[in-house]
């Protein structure tokens, strides 16, 4: 997914600072804002047993697929059931690009997972509610997607509601099949990159027809079961974990004003399907502006946030990554860790800015490329910690 913020050409440099200051791999480790899920999955990889939380549902329902999984679904219920196994083994079997924080390429495995996809990809497009009210052709007008790709995505997600209602899917399951759709439709999306607004005319590469991707998760020692995705606001998790000694603590939030709620809101459809609840605003079709907005995102409202976040945190280590354009300065930032941690590490790391589109007439970049902070404190003693009577 071309997310803002993605960390994934950063996991070297993570990977560096967590080895050189001897950060034990063990243990559980909590990424707190974890956006598509590529620093969880390489904390995964590393060894720890990974909570990853986001309360954007999109990133939630991929973390869940990525990290409560320790490889690609087998659907066994679904294939086990007289008539849709039946029917997904009739149907000619397709190759899928495949998705992991170790490769990029091209699958023909005739998998469960595969064999699923291939019957949801050769589903005939249908009109519904999500088609027009962001679809061309749709009664809107909108341009999120071309006609057939909406109509594709329409089934399809309709169908993978479908089975979970019928409980012939899991709960893991259900979210590896919407993630791999967000990851195939944000390829083929009619937008400058981020979904605030669309394009006015469908581009070539929007006409190109939806391809579902074959995520795979990293795999680990520990069980699935002990991996969890949440979907939660991150002090109020940091509270219910106040209990657990954490190992690790990765925080990447967001660095600018720029709300993900508006910058992704056709992808959190997408995620939820829950068009019926409510009326899409404006010429965009955003959803409520009051759901899900950050304080991260506020210049007046951020050194507070921060400082709420950090001292709610129960864990040996704390890893913090912000850049030198956020809203916060990096003196602050400082200060900061300074008050919370015995020990910090503060490396400064050139990085490829993330570019939503071209320098026009209305947004010029500053540069091709920015300075990311990579701040890494050994915590003092938890505050919140029980108190052991004698």
């Amino acid at each position: 997914m071309n997310y803002i913020g993605s960390k994934y050409s950063l996991l070297p440099e993570i990977q560096r600072v967590l080895a050189e200051n001897a950060v034990p791999a063990t243990g559980i480790a909590l990424d707190i804002f974890a956006g598509t899920s590529a620093v969880a999955q390489f904390l995964k990889q590393r060894g720890h047993v990974v909570y990853a939380n986001d309360w954007q549902h999109y990133s939630y329902l991929t973390c869940a697929a990525l990290i409560e999984l320790n490889s690609m679904p087998l659907f066994e219920k679904l294939l086990e059931d007289r008539r849709w196994g039946e029917l997904i083994r009739q149907c000619l079997p397709l190759a899928f690009p495949l998705s992991s924080i170790n490769s990029r390429k091209q699958t023909a495995l005739n998998i469960p997972a595969t064999q699923v996809l291939s019957y949801l990809t050769q589903l005939p497009g249908i009109k519904g509610a999500f088609f027009d009210a962001y679809c061309e052709g749709g009664k809107s007008g909108r341009l999120y997607f071309s006609e057939e790709n909406g109509r594709k995505i329409q089934a399809i997600r309709d169908q993978i509601e479908q089975w979970y209602a019928q409980r012939l899917v899991s709960h893991q399951e259900h979210a590896w099949l919407v993630a791999s759709l967000i990851e195939g439709a944000d390829h083929v999306a009619n937008t400058a990159s981020v979904y605030g607004a669309y394009l006015k005319k469908v581009k070539k590469t929007a006409r190109r027809p939806l391809r579902l991707y074959v995520l795979e998760p990293v795999s680990s020692i520990h069980a699935e079961s002990e991996h969890k995705a949440f979907c939660e606001d991150g002090e109020k998790l940091l509270r219910e974990l106040s209990n657990n000694r954490l190992q690790l603590v990765y925080i990447d939030p967001p660095y600018n004003a720029r709300q993900y709620n508006a910058n992704y809101h056709i992808l959190e459809t997408i995620a939820k399907w829950d068009m019926g609840t409510f009326e899409p605003k404006g010429v965009t079709g955003l959803r409520s502006h009051k759901s899900n907005t950050s304080a991260y995102c506020s210049k007046r409202q951020v050194e507070e946030a921060f400082r709420a976040l950090i001292s709610k945190i129960n864990a040996e280590y704390v890893l913090f990554s912000y850049n030198n354009e956020g809203i916060l300065p990096k003196e602050q930032l400082e200060a900061i860790f300074r008050d919370y941690c015995a020990e910090v590490i503060f490396e400064e790391i050139p990085y490829k800015r993330f570019r939503a589109d071209n320098d026009g007439e209305n947004r010029v970049y500053k540069g091709d490329s920015t300075i990311e902070f990579l701040v890494l404190g050994k915590l003092k003693p938890f505050a919140g910690a029980p108190v052991s009577l004698p």
